[in-house]
């Protein structure tokens, strides 16, 4: 049966339909007219060997197109995809039958995501500057968090600074970057005296990282990258696809889904009776990527503004505020859930 682009929402797949289809029809599962289509055939290159990255649980497990939709987001609906599953597997070996089969992923791909977990308690509470480099580097850490982001000369980020008295003038330039290092406190991603450059894609996000209240005066810089033409960044937030074929689909499977649990945690504000040492794991693997990967920083979602794009960099003398502008905050809007 042919299928078209608008089936999928992974960027490979609809790269390969369009390069490799040489007929516009209907669609067989979506029913569009007019697309460019391919025999479903051509497809199962891609699927043979990404559903080897699950096994079948039937204690624990999830159903796979339930998984798959949560963690890949490959089809365009839900609905199309447990029926594409379902031919798919029909004709991909595979010890999995049925897109409702109860799956996880295989030992190897939970051990290694799940060392995130392990390492957080060790360096919190057993041993905070020799944790085990072994078990990273056979888990294969020491080959992910490769830089694979840019941040351009052109582009503006924002940083802003709460004043602490009414009428007080906008801090000036040289006062809106990262604090002196004896007066640096720990962040999620930097230690004590140690400082790093927080910044956001958009001053409204500036406003809710720096949690202000309401009537609060506030100065907004804006920065751009002083003498360097390009920083390099590990992107917490790029979404790929699994089909991607520099390395191995397991692989990229592994650093995927671990890309996300420590970007959670990147994300996650620290509450007023949450410890420092929470701060400890993220600052780890800032280290890491900064001295083992040679990156430059890091992107990650903000957690208080929905959309909203964090950056951290390492070098503060990277950047330079070319700007900043007074605003007033004039309204906040706080929600609740029950717990």
């Amino acid at each position: 049966m042919n299928i078209c682009e608008n089936c999928f929402n992974d960027l490979e797949i609809k790269k390969f339909i369009e390069t490799t289809s040489q007929v516009n029809g209907v669609c067989g599962y979506c029913e569009v007219s007019s697309a460019r289509t391919i025999d479903l055939n051509e497809l199962l290159d891609f699927f043979s060997g990404f559903i080897d990255v699950f096994i079948t649980n039937n204690e624990q497990g999830i159903p796979l197109n339930e998984l798959i939709n949560r963690d890949w987001r490959i089809f365009s609906s839900d609905a199309h995809s447990d029926k594409l599953l379902n031919e798919i597997l029909g004709i991909i070996p595979s010890k999995i039958n049925s897109a409702d089969t109860p799956v996880s992923y295989i030992d190897e791909i939970v051990e290694c995501v799940d060392y995130w977990d392990i390492l957080k308690e060790d360096v919190k509470w057993k041993r905070r500057f020799l944790t085990d480099s072994e078990a990273i580097k056979n888990l294969g850490w020491d080959t992910f968090f490769t830089p694979d982001a840019g941040l351009p000369k052109d582009k503006t980020l924002y940083r802003a600074r709460i004043h602490s008295s009414d009428n007080q003038d906008t801090y000036p330039l040289d006062k809106m970057g990262s604090p002196p290092k004896k007066r640096v406190t720990s962040g999620r991603a930097n230690p004590d005296g140690i400082p790093f450059l927080y910044l956001s894609a958009d001053y409204k996000t500036t406003l809710y990282e720096t949690r202000v209240t309401y009537l609060d005066d506030v100065s907004i810089g804006s920065f751009k990258l002083r003498d360097v033409k390009e920083l390099i960044l590990v992107d917490f937030n790029s979404s790929e696809s699994p089909f991607l074929q520099e390395d191995s689909i397991k692989e990229h499977v592994k650093y995927k889904l671990l890309k996300e649990k420590i970007s959670l945690d990147l994300s996650k504000p620290i509450r007023r009776y949450d410890s420092q040492l929470e701060y400890l794991p993220t600052q780890f693997i800032c280290e890491f990527i900064r001295y083992i990967k040679g990156a430059d920083g890091i992107i990650f979602n903000s957690s208080l503004h929905k959309g909203g794009i964090n950056y951290v960099i390492f070098d503060s003398e990277k950047l330079e505020c070319i700007g900043v502008e007074k605003y007033q905050v004039t309204s906040v809007v706080i929600e609740g859930e029950k717990i």
